[in-house]
This record gives structure tokens, sequence and C-alpha cells, in this order.
């Protein structure tokens, strides 16, 4: 299984994406029973999150290549379940696979399937800043918490997770801690009223200093309305300015 994973996170980084492993039990421990999966403590689980040059390296040759289907979801969620079928299909053809998706959400009860900063949390991607990480904050204001990742600060997002209930790490494996690149409870109150009241801005990324953005291109693309990106979609696959 270890040359798999190894041929997944090279296919994964040159499609713009990063992978990191993590145990099934890491992640139910860390939430409630509602989002708990149904598979042993040691199963192996990858995570699969996008980094800034995921666009230009799998999106948009995505939108070249599928030009003239009919994309019935968001072209991003799209590019992002082509890629990981590619994956299941090839590589992984012989493997049993259970694949979640951030915009996926339960049937009966409308929550998500699984809550990706949390796995990004504990497979050490990301450290997941949340109201229960800073004082002095207003206790009667919720406050929705977000990753932070050491190279990328704000400017990634995390697609997928993959399950293989056949597979596991070893017993004696303990979770690495992901690294705390905003350490002062001054600066993670910054950080969460900035994503919480100026997110639009994109401020928040740039809590720290992030060793690549999103191209600007992208960040025209991410800060349009969706229901106005397929102008934009339309004048690239024709070559004209977006």
């Amino acid at each position: 299984m270890d040359a798999k994973l190894n041929e997944v996170r090279d296919q994964a980084e040159s499609r713009g994406f990063v992978t990191y492993t993590f145990k099934v039990g890491w992640y139910n421990d860390a939430v409630g029973n509602a989002f708990k999966l149904p598979f042993e403590y040691d199963a192996l689980g990858v995570l699969l999150l996008s980094s800034p040059d995921m666009f230009e390296l799998n999106f948009l040759p995505y939108l070249k290549n599928n030009r003239t289907q009919e994309v019935h979801r968001d072209p991003i969620d799209s590019s992002v379940a082509d890629f990981v079928s590619h994956l299941k299909e090839s590589i992984l053809k012989n493997e049993a696979v259970e694949t979640y998706f951030d915009y996926e959400t339960d049937a009966r009860t409308r929550r998500p399937r699984i809550l990706l900063q949390t796995v990004g949390h504990v497979s050490g991607a990301a450290f997941y800043y949340q109201q229960m990480h800073v004082t002095d904050s207003e206790p009667s204001k919720k406050l929705y918490g977000v990753s932070i990742h050491p190279d990328y600060g704000g400017w990634f997002a995390f697609r997928s997770v993959m399950v293989f209930p056949h597979h596991f790490l070893p017993r004696d494996l303990s979770p690495k801690p992901p690294v705390d690149v905003v350490p002062g409870n001054e600066d993670r109150l910054k950080l969460l009223l900035l994503f919480n009241d100026h997110w639009k801005d994109n401020r928040f990324r740039d809590i720290i200093q992030p060793q690549k953005r999103y191209s600007e291109l992208q960040q025209k693309y991410f800060n349009t309305l969706p229901a106005d990106r397929k102008i934009l979609v339309n004048n690239y696959l024709s070559g004209l300015p977006p």
C-alpha cells in the first residue's frame, strides 16, 4: 500500500494537491457521535487539500478537457471529483475506498458527511483555530473557526478524504500535532474576527506570510458570485480576457 500512497501523493502534487494520512480513530475522537465515521480505529484515511497551484494545474485543464459537457455542480467540485475518480480507477482500482467531499451533506440530517477542518487538524495538515483557543472574545458572539496552513496561510482548501477500510496504520502510531502558526491570543482573536467579519477581503488568509497565494485569475474567480462565474469560464475557454 505504501507504493500506491506514494503514487497518489505524486499525482496529487502534479495537480496542485497535497495529501496527508491519518487514523480514522483520531478523527472520531475529536468529533461528536453525529459525525463519527463507521470504520475501525486504525483504518487509514488520506486527506486531499488544494494548494494555490490547483487552479492552474487541475481546474483549468479540467475545463478545457470537458468544455462540451454539461456540468451539474460547481465546476471546482466537479474537477476535484474527477481527479479523485481518476485515482480510484487507476492507482487504487483494486482497493476498497470510501470517499468524502467538502460539498457533501448527509441526505437525512443535511449535516456535512465529514468535518474536514477537524481532519485537517488531526492529520497535522493545518491548525484549526476555534473560539475555544482565544480569551477575551465576546461570549455572546459566535465565532466560526478557520484553519491556517504553515505554508499557505489561508490560501488553500480541504477538498476530499479517502478512507481505506482494509488498510491500517500502526497501532502505536500517535497523531502529529499541526504547526501552531498563530500562537498569540491577540493574533488568534484577530484571525477569527477577520474570518468571521471580513472574510470577503481575504485578509484572514494573510495572518502569516504565505509561501504562495492564489493567482490573480483564481482570486477573481472565487470573488465572483457563483451565478456569474460561468461568464469567466466561457471567456477563459474562448481565449478572451477574464
